[in-house]
């Protein structure tokens, strides 16, 4: 005859499920609109694969972290209207620091930067390094004299 077990094995019998129901994921799916901000370098290559932060305007914590896709985006879902700043780099030093107007459910009140601001600084930079060589030329002639 087999032995009748007790209550409180039964009672420990029934909870052993339990603590492997405290690893269970949970998911759920749901439609949103995002932010999705698209990168490239000047030769239309795609930033892939790159890191990037996402803070809202004013706090140092960042609101999301991570690596743009392959196609070179990123992609967040701003809470409440805010100005965001978004920085994304990578290894080799490439890199920018935008700020985006994002309201609520992805809608953008405004855009990053125009290309004509790129091309000053490219202008400004060579003007500085042309100026530092025309400093020094200038001074090795003096000394030369």
């Amino acid at each position: 005859m087999i032995p009748i077990p007790t209550a409180g094995v039964l009672a420990m019998l029934a909870l052993l499920p339990f603590p492997a129901a405290a690893h269970d994921l949970q998911h759920t799916a749901v439609p949103a609109q995002a932010l999705v901000i698209q990168m490239h370098y000047a030769d239309g290559s795609p930033f892939a694969f790159e890191s990037f932060e996402v803070y809202r305007d004013g706090e140092k914590v960042p609101q999301q972290v991570g690596r743009t896709d392959k196609a070179g985006r990123i992609a967040f879902l701003p809470d409440e209207p805010a100005t965001w700043r978004v920085k994304a780099f990578s290894e080799d030093g490439h890199g920018l620091d935008i700020q985006v107007e994002g309201g609520a459910y992805g809608t953008v009140e405004a855009a990053d930067r125009p290309v004509f601001d790129r091309f000053t600084r490219i202008v400004v930079g060579v003007a500085v390094i042309l100026g530092l060589f025309g400093i020094l030329a200038l001074f090795y002639r003096g000394r030369s004299t």
